[in-house]
């Protein structure tokens, strides 16, 4: 598998996260857990499909990703991402609230499990991926979709990016009524405000944050403990990730729902499958 990371530093870096190229055979299935950012995939490889992951019948349906550039969707679901072929595609990891501008939609007209990229953005975009096929190498690429991004950006309008920085941040720590009270909004202009650039309420999108820490504490402290040449787990989760919960049966409950599985389940998947310390809410599986 060959995976490569491009973190923006000059003013892109207010709006992404990360750029990865990713490629290899084994990186195209797997399952997908709840998270906290949403992606655009810019894809060169084979087409991509996605399904429910948890059903036993062989003939659940199955929907091909039949744009080639597309955003991944639904953050609060989990799902089953497969790829019969070769993988290789960029993946860009939007920072929370960031969606509406790059995409000409609000963030919660994104929430289904993959929008074509023809619903939500120009013909440049479809014309950078012919760029990027033609790339010499994975360094040029990152350069490639960091101008497209920055000549987007120029057209925007900023006037809302402080408050929406900051709306990311107090997300983190503070509750519905402080950050009403700091915003000097109500609940429910807040709920509008939360969906047009986050794609959810603030408890909801608060409870994805909450689970991407607990996912990625399980997944590093699993990881540790067979490196360490220690037995695989048998215990349902650690105590220590209860400071947010409020008792070990509400934290259960809330990883099932959020997941389909329990932590005990994702702790024995985390001693299986080691390199998800790296993705925690992605486990790549064999075909």
């Amino acid at each position: 598998m060959n995976i490569q990371a491009y973190i923006p530093k000059g003013p892109l870096k207010e709006f992404v996260d990360s750029i990865h190229f990713i490629q290899g055979k084994e990186s195209g299935t797997g399952v997908a857990f709840p998270r906290m950012h949403q992606v655009i995939i810019i894809n060169l490889g084979t087409c991509f499909s996605t399904s429910d992951v948890y059903t036993s019948d062989a003939g659940a349906p199955v929907r091909e990703t039949g744009s080639t550039v597309w955003i991944n969707g639904k953050q609060d679901d989990s799902f089953l991402l497969g790829n019969p072929g070769d993988t290789a595609m960029y993946a860009i990891g939007l920072k929370l609230g960031m969606v509406p501008y790059f995409a000409d939609l609000p963030a919660i007209e994104t929430n289904n499990l993959a929008l074509g990229a023809e619903n939500w953005a120009s013909c440049g975009i479809f014309e950078l991926q012919e760029q990027l096929l033609e790339c010499a190498s994975v360094a040029a690429g990152f350069l490639l979709i960091e101008n497209y991004l920055l000549n987007l950006l120029r057209g925007r309008d900023l006037a809302d990016l402080e408050r929406v920085k900051w709306l990311g941040r107090a997300m983190y720590t503070q509750t519905v009524g402080e950050i009403c009270k700091s915003l000097g909004m109500t609940r429910k202009r807040l709920r509008s405000e939360a969906q047009h650039y986050f794609g959810g309420s603030v408890k909801n999108i608060q409870g994805i944050i909450r689970l991407n820490r607990t996912l990625t504490t399980i997944a590093a402290a699993t990881t540790a403990a067979s490196g360490q040449g220690r037995t695989a787990p048998e215990g349902n989760g650690s105590l220590s990730l209860l400071h947010e919960y409020f008792d070990q049966a509400h934290f259960i409950h809330d990883f099932k729902a959020r997941t389909g599985i329990t932590p005990l389940q994702y702790r024995r998947l985390c001693w299986q499958f080691s390199f998800i310390a790296q993705t925690p809410n992605f486990i790549a599986l064999p075909r």
